[in-house]
């Protein structure tokens, strides 16, 4: 009679079951505990009325929980079906962010070096192919040495956002009677001076091996000649005043 009692009882409970959300929500949270009781070959009634009583009065969870069941058994029989033709995830997201190259103007600003008494600017291999100029060389030197030096290689000629970093011009032109060499013309700039109060500066052009001074003329230019054009990206030019 016990018995009987208790199993009216429990379907009482059944047939009183409400779904609400809030009751679902907090069955399976525990379906876990529930099946793992069940796998472990206990009774899971004792330790989860409230999820026993529950199942048997709302579909939805008794249905979440057959699909655990099923899964729990396959598992323990290490029978669980491999996925066939997995798509692979798209982690694009945790590459990091592309960033801009450097801009000319922050390359040259990159290559330039304030000294107490003047400045030095440095080339690098970077540079020179973004220094090639673009239209038809203009020879800017006298004439007996315009056939000589006619082919102008590289170009420098900051604009005004440069101009108080790096206040100098750069002209290289090849050799054409040593064409393995060129002409390294430094046009100096500084804001404020001009022709003819532009004598003076020490220019010191360094290569790994050897260096070359000069003094620029009343028009702020200094000239090198028999400058090696493979040793370019290595020159470090040197102003002071």
């Amino acid at each position: 009679m016990a018995d009987e009692r208790t199993t009216h009882k429990q379907l009482r409970a059944a047939l009183q079951v409400t779904g609400d959300d809030a009751t679902c929500a907090a069955v399976l949270e525990e379906l876990d505990g529930y099946v793992a009781a069940q796998m472990d070959g206990r009774d899971p009634f004792p330790l989860f009325p409230h999820i026993a009583t529950h199942l048997d009065g709302c579909l939805t969870c008794a249905a979440a929980y057959g699909r655990l069941y099923r899964l729990a058994l396959a598992d323990q029989a290490d029978a669980l079906p491999s996925l066939q033709n997995a798509r692979q995830p798209n982690l694009s997201f945790l590459l990091p962010t592309p960033t801009a190259a450097p801009s000319l103007v922050d390359r040259l600003r990159m290559g330039v070096e304030k000294l107490e008494n003047g400045w030095s600017f440095r080339l690098s291999a970077e540079l020179l192919t973004l220094l090639q100029p673009q239209g038809a060389p203009i020879p800017l030197r006298a004439s007996s040495t315009e056939e000589r030096y006619a082919e102008l290689l590289l170009a420098l000629e900051p604009t005004e956002e440069l101009q108080a970093d790096l206040p100098l011009k750069v002209l290289v032109y090849r050799d054409a009677l040593a064409p393995t060499d060129c002409l390294v013309e430094v046009w100096v700039q500084p804001h404020g001076r001009a022709w003819p109060h532009l004598a003076g500066f020490v220019v010191t052009l360094q290569l790994p091996d050897r260096t070359h001074q000069q003094i620029t003329n009343p028009w702020g230019v200094a000239a090198f000649e028999h400058i090696p054009i493979d040793n370019l990206d290595t020159v470090t030019l040197t102003i002071t005043d």
